[in-house]
C-alpha cells in the first residue's frame, strides 16, 4: 500500500475528516481540515495515477463524502458569533462557503478526469 492511501486512511478515520467533523460540531466549518483533505486525495491521485483503479474506500470518498459535503455546506444560512468575529461578517463567512463549495466541485471534477487517465 502506498503512502499517500496510509495517509488517506488514517485521515478518513480520524475525527479531523471534514465531513466527521462537520456532523460532531454541528455544521461548523474546519479549513485546516479542508486544506489538509485536499492535499491528501491529491497525493492519493498523483500516486495512483498509473495504476488501472483507485482501492474502492477512496472511490466510495468521493462519491458518498465530498457529494455529502457541498450538499451540506449548500445548505448554510447563517453563521454562528463565533464565525462572525472570525471572518468579520456573515456575508464574509457566506462568501468563504461559496467558494469552498466551488473547490470542492473543481476537486470532484479533478478526480473524475484523473479516472479518465488510469
Amino acid at each position: 500500500m502506498k503512502e499517500s492511501l496510509k495517509n488517506f486512511y488514517k485521515y478518513e478515520a480520524s475525527d479531523e475528516e471534514l465531513m466527521t467533523y462537520i456532523r460532531i460540531n454541528s455544521g461548523k466549518w474546519n479549513e485546516k481540515s479542508f486544506v489538509h483533505m485536499k492535499k491528501i486525495v491529491r497525493e492519493v491521485m498523483q500516486d495512483y495515477r498509473n495504476e488501472d483503479c483507485y482501492p474502492k474506500i477512496f472511490v466510495s470518498y468521493f462519491v458518498t463524502y465530498i457529494p455529502s459535503i457541498i450538499n451540506i455546506l449548500s445548505n448554510f444560512r447563517g453563521c454562528t458569533d463565533e464565525e462572525i468575529r472570525e471572518y468579520h461578517t456573515e456575508e464574509a463567512y457566506l462568501n468563504m462557503i461559496a467558494e469552498r463549495i466551488i473547490e470542492l466541485k473543481n476537486l470532484e471534477r479533478e478526480f473524475a478526469n484523473s479516472l479518465l487517465s488510469i
